[in-house]
């Protein structure tokens, strides 16, 4: 069975940059709010770290889709 056809492959990396943009901003608000210390005390410092590294690794996912799908799509073509 053949791959993914380059029109096909364009359309999944359109996809998921336009998932990607869509999601990257996500976790900002609340990452902005603890910044300004919208929550105190030893909870509010456990969960503003987590709630960063959550958004780090939502990043990183994302930014790996992105490039996965580059990649994929700017590979040559395979045997019909």
């Amino acid at each position: 069975m053949a791959g993914p056809d380059r029109a096909e492959l364009e359309a999944s990396l359109q996809r998921i940059q336009r998932l990607s943009d869509e999601h990257w901003w996500t976790l900002h608000p609340t990452c902005s709010l603890m910044e300004n210390d919208a929550w105190v005390g030893p909870t509010g410092r456990d969960f503003d770290k987590e709630v960063h590294a959550d958004q780090r690794a939502l990043r990183a996912m994302l930014s790996r889709a992105v490039e996965d799908a580059k990649a994929r799509a700017a590979a040559p073509a395979g045997p019909p």
